[in-house]
């Protein structure tokens, strides 16, 4: 299989991020470079902040930046990731838009996105990020279900099986 130099992952801190990460670390090159990726929305698209924060636009824009970076940080301290190997970046916008420009910015390789199967309905779909990166992207994709996702899909498979 062919190992990739330059992979973003995009990270919005979810039990599959972890995966998505290990995924990334996989599939990456000895000499190559893996940025973990998180978007945060611009505070001019999410009112209800302005009417909780009651202060300046940029500030609190700076403030959720700032938040997500030490997270990120937090993120990959905690799985003893390389710092030579691997980097955090955080992106403001739509979270798709910024993965999908992001990744055309650093000339990626590979993208690496989860999915999420958190209703029954949701199960079925990978998500509107998840879905509108695979639909944009100039690179490939490479989505990591949620792992409630794959043991339902099990399941189904096994109980297909089974004839049921």
């Amino acid at each position: 299989m062919e190992r990739f130099r330059n992979i973003v992952a995009a990270i919005d801190f979810s039990e599959t991020s972890g995966e998505v990460v290990r995924t990334a670390l996989g599939l990456v090159r000895d000499d190559g470079h893996v940025c973990l990726l998180h978007a945060v929305p611009h505070v001019i698209q999410t009112p209800w902040a302005m009417d909780a924060s009651g202060g300046d636009v940029d500030d609190l824009q700076r403030q959720w930046v700032a938040e997500a970076e030490t997270k990120l940080i937090t993120f990959a301290a905690t799985l003893r990731l390389d710092p030579r190997q691997v980097s955090v970046e955080v992106g403001v916008g739509p979270a798709a838009f910024e993965i999908v420009r992001r990744a055309a910015e650093r000339g990626a390789d590979l993208l690496v996105v989860g999915s999420h199967g958190r209703s029954a309905i949701r199960r079925f779909l990978l998500g509107s990020v998840a879905e509108r990166v695979l639909r944009e992207a100039g690179c490939p994709v490479m989505i990591v279900p949620d792992r409630a996702l794959r043991v339902t899909t099990v399941e189904a498979l096994t109980l297909r099986a089974a004839g049921a």
